[in-house]
C-alpha cells in the first residue's frame, strides 16, 4: 500500500474511496454515541455536549452518503441478467436474490430520502420508516452474500489444490457481510443490539472497504536490471 500523501490523495479522488472514508467517521461517531450512553452523562456536562456533536456528525454524514448513493443501483440492475446464466440452480438463486434485494434497498432508500425532503408525501418521519424498510432488504442482501461466500469457502476446502489465499479472501468477505448484517439489522429495527457495537462493526467494515480502494505502492523500475537484460 502507498501510505504517502499521494496515495491518500489517490484514494480520495475515487468516489467510492471518499464514501468509505466518510462511512468510517460516520460509524466512529455512532460508536462514540453508543459508548457515551453507557456512561450516562449528566445534562449539560462536557460528555453530553460532545455526544450531541457526534450525533450531528453521524446524521449529516449519513445524509450526505445517501445523496451520493443515487444511481448506484444501475450497475446492480444491469448485472442481474448475468445471474440467470449461472449453471448451478442454487448459486443462480442466491446470486439473483442478493442482487435484487440490493437494488431494492437502493431504490427504496431514494424514496425515503425524497420523503424526508418532503418532495413526496409522507413527512420526515415517514421517510425514516421507508429508509428502515430499505435497510431490511440490505440486511437480507448481506445475509445472502455471507451464505455465498461460505458456500464458496466449503467448495474450496474440498478441492485438492492449495487455495489458501482464496479461502482467506472468502473468510474475510463473509466476516464483513456478517458484520453488515449486524449493522443493518440494528438500523432497520429488525433486531436492535447497541449503537456501540454497531459503530465498532461499522468502523471495521469501513476500514476493510477503504483499504481495498487504497492504491498500491508503485515499485520503482531498476535501470541496472534493464541494462543487464540488454
Amino acid at each position: 500500500m502507498d501510505l504517502s500523501i499521494d496515495g491518500f490523495n489517490a484514494l480520495c479522488v475515487k468516489a467510492e474511496g471518499r464514501d468509505k472514508l466518510a462511512r468510517f467517521f460516520q460509524y466512529s461517531a455512532r460508536a462514540f454515541v453508543g459508548f457515551s450512553s453507557m456512561a450516562a452523562p449528566k445534562s449539560g456536562s462536557t460528555l453530553m455536549k460532545v455526544e450531541g456533536h457526534a450525533r450531528t456528525a453521524m446524521t449529516q454524514l449519513a445524509g450526505a452518503r445517501r445523496t451520493h448513493r443515487w444511481c448506484k443501483e444501475f450497475p446492480v440492475i444491469q448485472s442481474i441478467p448475468k445471474s440467470l446464466n449461472i449453471t448451478d440452480p442454487i448459486d443462480r438463486a442466491l446470486d439473483l436474490f442478493q442482487k435484487v434485494s440490493l437494488a431494492t434497498f437502493m431504490m427504496i432508500d431514494h424514496f425515503g430520502q425524497l420523503k424526508q425532503w418532503k418532495i413526496l408525501p409522507g413527512g420526515k418521519r415517514s421517510g425514516t420508516g421507508t429508509i428502515q424498510l430499505g435497510l431490511k432488504f440490505f440486511c437480507f442482501s448481506n445475509f445472502i452474500a455471507a451464505i455465498v461466500q461460505a458456500k464458496k469457502f466449503l467448495s474450496l476446502s474440498m478441492s485438492e489444490e492449495d487455495k489458501s489465499q482464496e479461502k482467506m479472501k472468502c473468510s474475510k468477505t463473509a466476516f464483513k457481510h456478517l458484520l453488515l448484517v449486524l449493522q443493518t439489522a440494528h438500523l432497520s429495527l429488525l433486531y436492535q443490539t447497541h449503537d456501540a457495537w454497531v459503530g465498532v462493526a461499522g468502523m471495521i467494515t469501513s476500514t476493510m472497504d477503504f483499504m481495498a480502494q487504497w492504491p498500491e505502492k508503485k515499485v520503482p523500475s531498476n535501470p541496472d536490471a534493464k541494462a543487464k537484460v540488454k
